[in-house]
């Protein structure tokens, strides 16, 4: 019956036990080690020599074919090419414009909803943007090309001395990193601030702001430790490339430009 085979099954898990126990200690006391002596290795290219198995081309087709429909698909019109400018000599850029106003105008009525505050102001990074966006369709695969990472918004406040850092980076680094028109700021070549404006008002640093960035920058990427042990931090979970996809679905044409909320004074 159950109860007689169950108690059998417990001797033999016993014996099994003290078998592998015994087989453990007699290899540790063993002298001889095995080691390893040579690693082999060879390249196989793939290239079209190699010959296709048909059941594993029909499982991936159609997957295929729904990404590629998927990644055609057109969200907006872009009238001119928008360039990822590689000498980045200037501190604002039309791409970079662009990608802070998105982020603002996609997460700003979000998170007012659920807190019933506004975004001061959005900063992404320079880094951030892989790709240039040219002029006409812009479609799924655009936004892919730009962002392909998995970052996501999160939303800060911070005390008045960490943006009094961010702004100390913004003028080391002289980059184009991209910040939301809610900024105004204006600085001499030899780095001294003329004007720094946050929504129209001159920026205090006894004050306390509400920042919208990426997790990847929260945490110390390209160096924006300021962005650290904020005062609060809103999680969003909200892509970066979700933003940008939803922004172009409600617009019909994009109108991104150079601008002056960050620049040298003349």
């Amino acid at each position: 019956n159950r109860n007689i085979f169950m108690k059998k099954f417990d001797v033999m898990k016993h014996y099994f036990f003290v078998l592998l126990v015994t087989i453990g200690f007699l290899a540790s006391c063993s002298s001889s080690k095995t080691q390893l002596t040579r690693v082999k290795a060879i390249n196989i290219p793939i290239t079209d020599t190699i010959s296709q198995k048909a059941e594993i081309e029909n499982f991936i087709t159609p997957y295929r074919e729904h990404i590629s429909t998927e990644m055609s698909t057109v969200l907006a019109q872009n009238p001119a090419d928008l360039v990822k400018d590689r000498n980045e000599k200037a501190l604002n850029t039309a791409i970079g414009n662009f990608m802070a106003d998105a982020t603002f105008e996609i997460v700003n009525p979000l998170y007012k909803k659920r807190t019933g505050k506004d975004i001061d102001f959005v900063m992404l990074n320079w880094g951030g943007i892989r790709s240039d966006l040219p002029k006409g369709d812009v479609t799924v695969g655009s936004v892919y090309d730009i962002m392909p990472f998995e970052n996501k918004v999160v939303v800060l406040t911070m005390s008045g001395e960490k943006v009094q850092e961010l702004l100390n980076y913004l003028i080391k680094e002289r980059k184009p990193h991209p910040l939301s028109k809610q900024i105004d700021l204006q600085i001499t070549k030899d780095g001294k601030v003329v004007h720094f404006n946050i929504n129209g008002k001159p920026f205090d640093s006894k004050a306390t702001y509400i920042v919208a960035t990426s997790d990847y920058l929260m945490n110390g990427g390209d160096a924006m430790y300021f962005f650290e042990n904020s005062l609060k931090v809103d999680e969003t979970d909200y892509k970066l490339r979700n933003v940008l996809i939803d922004y172009f679905k409600k617009i019909d044409v994009l109108d991104a430009k150079k601008d002056n909320r960050f620049e040298y004074k003349l």
